[in-house]
This record gives C-alpha cells, structure tokens and sequence, in this order.
C-alpha cells in the first residue's frame, strides 16, 4: 500500500510540473503602455500591446500595438531599444494612428539574433 501511495504522488507531483511553462523570454520583459514624453496622458497614443519572434531568417522581430483614443488622427514616433549582452540597438518608426483606433507595427532587428535575444536580452519602448 505505501508504495502505491508513493508512486500515486510521485505521479501527481510530476504531472504539475510539466504543467507549469518554464521561463521563456528576455530577463527584462517588454515595459508596454509608456507614454508619451511630456504629455498629459488622456488622449494621447500608448503601447497597448507588445511581444517579440523569430523572423524567417533567424533576426529579431518586434511587433507592437499603439492605441489612440482621441477622436482624432495622431502621429508619433515609436523608439523600440533592443539590448543583447552590452549592446543597444534602437529603431524608430513613424506612427499614424487613427482617430480611437489602433495600429500594428513590426519593428525589424536585422542585426540582432532571435536567439541571442532570448538568451541575454531585453527590449524597451516608447513614444515621442
């Protein structure tokens, strides 16, 4: 009876952890919702969304989404900093964002290793 206890447990405990994802991911996760540098908030456009994937060629890809609630068209830029290691490097990308709509961006890291990335990298955002 004991070693069916044992046995009973030790599948239990095993089951829950392979149910359990283990870390995936930069060590800094992505910062979303940063606004937009001496504004007052309401209305303006925000990162609503963000995540990163590997490209067909192996490189960095960052896709974002910017929110705009305003009832009207809004244009800013979308700086995305890509550290890996002791390395930074940063895109921008200009955003036209309908009136209370969205707008989804691939930012694209030629030079930057999906896999590099994930194994020491971390990634930041913001609006100007």
């Amino acid at each position: 009876m004991d070693r069916r206890r044992a046995l009973a447990f030790l599948g239990l405990a095993l089951s829950a952890g392979c149910a359990t994802p283990g870390a995936t991911g930069p060590r800094t996760p992505p910062t979303p919702g940063g606004e937009s540098p001496g504004t007052g908030g309401d209305g303006e456009l925000s990162i609503s969304d963000q995540d990163f994937e590997e490209a067909d060629d192996g490189h960095l890809r960052v896709l974002a989404t910017v929110r705009n609630p305003a009832g009207t068209e809004r244009t800013r830029t979308l700086v995305v900093a890509v550290t890996v290691g002791e390395s930074t490097t940063e895109r921008r990308r200009e955003v036209t964002v309908p009136a209370d709509g969205e707008r989804e961006i691939a930012v694209e890291f030629e030079d930057v290793a999906y896999d590099d990335f994930v194994g020491d990298g971390s990634l930041q955002s913001r609006l100007e």
